[in-house]
């Protein structure tokens, strides 16, 4: 992969004919997954549409062993996400980031907490405003 112009990923490969070209891709390659690629030297798997090589179609990123890859379980019930140092949920301005010190961060333009019934907040210390 050679980068991620904004439209998808901009790739080149051994054979070739002209410069780069941008490729569709069969799983989701935003900007910063993209940019974690190639900073890594990270590589596709490709196919070619019709054989062509004009027209390649990113199947995977192949996994070079030195990162893990995001651990997530999944079993109807439950859903279990892993990570190493925080994991970030994010959506537009909002967002909950899961600190590996304990720390939990929610940000948004308007926080709302409703219960049905007693709405608790604890800590060795609370402060408002």
């Amino acid at each position: 992969m050679v980068a991620h112009d904004g439209q998808g990923a901009v790739i080149d490969f051994p054979g070739n004919p002209g410069p780069p070209l941008r490729a569709r891709s069969v799983i989701a390659l935003g900007v910063e997954r993209v940019a974690a690629a190639i900073a890594r030297g990270g590589q596709v798997l490709l196919t070619f549409e019709l054989g062509r090589p004009d027209l390649p179609i990113i199947m995977g990123l192949l996994h070079d062993g030195i990162d893990e890859p995001t651990v997530a379980h999944v079993d109807g019930q439950r859903v279990e996400i892993e990570g190493h140092d925080e994991i970030v949920l994010r959506c537009g301005l909002a967002s909950i980031t899961l600190r590996r010190n304990g720390r939990v961060v929610i940000r948004g333009t308007h926080v709302e907490t409703r219960a049905s019934g007693v709405n608790r907040i604890r800590g060795g210390s609370v402060q408002v405003n």
